[in-house]
């Protein structure tokens, strides 16, 4: 595409669950610029049920911020570009706004396919709300079952179980049952069928169920016990998804309508950030990026190639803290509070929080809060993530430890909109228990789906915006593994700033500890731990030399060890929570 060809402005939209984001991006002086910024709540909820509502309030705001005229009389995106400050060559956007897949698997046991076919789910925004079992002779076709799947349907079962050439009448008696479970139903509210069995059995079962169903049948996810497969059903999963439940979105036929592109899905957008945000390096870096929204939180993992994700449906921070309340005691959300809360109290801010998903922390006990419960929604993501790829059957689950990133990149409103660093470093540090370096950074305009997006109609332009606008560094973090008792001496560091100084300083275990050094500035560094202690080598006592990059907050020293082990005395692990906060906001606020 020529320079001619390209579009010298687009406006991006970015839908979500809570709230609407929209971003102009400009061609300023032949390079391509973040210009501007604006957000509303999403309208989702009678008597507003139309998500193009929120998008023209938030594009009317950005109209105020931007000083251009961006939607045309009948309100709707002026393309092209007719004059300077009015109208923009392009629109695209993204949407997470849709609530998850409600999903029941049906496997023959509850053995590996079964197994197969949850992980499967983990990585779309698929919400699992049943799994039946069959056993050997279907006696567990229970009436609870029966009655439930059909008073309320969901919106897609999963039928899986058998090896490749093993027996197909199992799976067809499963089909006859399914087939009588919703007779007398009309077809258009009966579930998605999707066969991910035995290959034998594809035939058979689709002659069933075809007419009946709409079948969609793809390759089985353990085709034999030593082989997972699992990518045709997680595009398919994905491809329901956005047909189901995005495009049934009120509005959102008008708002295709609108867009020069396809409208991606929030998910599939970051993960085309993600992913050259990993490779715009040469060697490429390995990237953990990581989103806690309203009612989903995602992580993906890209190393070289390999690109790894999981979504964590229904687990967010405004509609979906209630699905972490449940899968989560009530004091694993408090015993991230560094203030005493009552559990009566602290029930009726998580309802509050739930049934007004657009308000802002009024409190600071509010804000920690929901901290808290994003630090719990990824940590429950972050649970699935290592069991699904890089868990080893050597090492116990409570045991395990997070794969070293040299970049953790994060976003979601929680974060961007809490005013102080120092908050949000210990919630990334708390939550995702990064080791290692690791360089972090934020998504501090809420513009990285917009970007993928951005990329479909001109790649250079979302690599340009990225880099020079799209990321604000929190700093570098060195985080050891291993145990010690508090006070003794974890490791010794000395760093030279670019100016010659130096500094040499002894860290003691079970600190958070900072030293500056500003975002666009970097530092080399040299650590000496003690000999039982990991800074990441992937050797014990192992020291060594790197240059690292500064931030807002500079060099963060976290020797809490891992995994993070909290303090069991309320009292004193507050009173942790208080040091740790109180070290990252030293002179870590910033104005909202």
């Amino acid at each position: 595409m020529s320079d001619s060809e390209l579009p010298a402005s687009v406006l991006a939209a970015d839908i979500g669950s809570t709230l609407t984001h929209v971003a102009l991006f400009a061609r300023v002086e032949g390079v391509y610029r973040f210009v501007a910024r604006a957000e509303a709540p999403t309208t989702l909820r009678e008597p507003e049920c139309d998500v193009t509502l929120g998008l023209r309030r938030a594009i009317k705001r950005l109209e105020e911020i931007a000083g251009r005229r961006l939607l045309n009389d009948q309100e709707e995106p002026l393309t092209p570009e007719a004059e300077p400050n009015a109208g923009v060559d392009a629109f695209v956007a993204t949407s997470n706004a849709a609530p998850a897949l409600q999903c029941v698997i049906v496997g023959l046991t509850d053995d590996l396919s079964v197994e197969s076919a949850k992980n499967a789910c983990a990585a779309a925004n698929v919400w699992v709300a049943q799994t039946i079992s069959l056993g050997k002779r279907m006696r567990q076709w229970d009436d609870r079952s029966l009655e439930q799947m059909r008073r309320t349907p969901p919106d897609i079962i999963l039928l899986v179980g058998g090896m490749d050439t093993g027996p197909v009448a199992p799976l067809q008696g499963a089909a006859r049952v399914l087939t009588t479970i919703f007779e007398g139903l009309a077809r258009e509210k009966r579930p998605v069928i999707v066969f991910a069995g035995n290959q034998e059995a594809r035939r058979p079962v689709a002659q069933l169920m075809s007419p009946d169903f709409e079948v969609r049948v793809v390759d089985n996810v353990r085709p034999n016990v030593h082989l997972e497969s699992l990518g045709e059903l997680q595009r398919e999963l994905a491809e329901i998804y956005e047909r189901i439940k995005l495009a049934s979105l009120p509005g959102y036929r008008r708002l295709r309508r609108w867009c020069q592109v396809p409208i991606l899905s929030s998910m599939e957008a970051l993960s085309i950030v993600w992913r050259f945000m990993a490779r715009r390096h040469e060697p490429p870096q390995s990237i953990l990026g990581v989103d806690v929204g309203g009612a989903t939180t995602y992580v993906g993992a890209a190393r070289g190639e390999l690109y790894q994700w999981v979504v964590g449906a229904n687990l967010g921070t405004s509609f979906g803290c209630a699905r972490v309340s449940e899968l989560s005691p009530l004091g694993h959300v408090l015993r991230w509070l560094p203030v005493a809360m009552p559990a009566d109290e602290a029930v009726h801010r998580l309802e509050n929080i739930h049934l007004r998903p657009h308000s802002i922390p009024q409190t600071m006990e509010d804000l920690l809060l929901v901290q808290a419960i994003a630090r719990q929604a990824l940590l429950l993501t972050m649970r699935r993530m290592r069991h699904q790829f890089w868990s080893r059957p050597e090492i116990k689950p409570e045991e395990e430890t997070n794969l070293p990133f040299d970049l953790i990149a994060a976003r979601g409103g929680a974060l961007v909109h809490t005013p102080q660093d120092g908050v949000i470093a210990l919630t990334l540090l708390d939550a995702l228990q990064p080791v290692g370096l690791a360089w972090l950074v934020l998504d501090w305009a809420s513009i990285w789906p917009q970007l993928g997006a951005l990329a479909l109609v001109a790649p250079l332009a979302a690599g340009q915006v990225l880099e020079r606008d799209g990321l604000r560094p929190l700093g570098t973090v060195l985080a050891p593994r291993g145990d010690a008792r508090e006070g003794e001496r974890a490791l010794r560091i000395k760093i030279v700033y670019p100016d010659g100084h130096t500094v040499e300083d002894d860290i003691p275990a079970g600190v958070v500890q900072r030293f500056p050094l500003p975002p666009d500035a970097v530092a080399q560094i040299e650590v000496w731990p003690r000999r039982d202690w990991d800074i990441g080598l992937g050797r014990q006592g192992q020291g060594g030399k790197a240059e690292v990059r500064g931030g807002d907050l500079g060099i963060i020293v976290d020797t809490r060890g891992r995994p993070l082990a909290l303090p069991q005395d309320a009292e004193y692990r507050r009173r942790k929570l208080q040091q740790w906060l109180g070290d990252l906001l030293d002179h870590g606020h910033r104005p909202v």
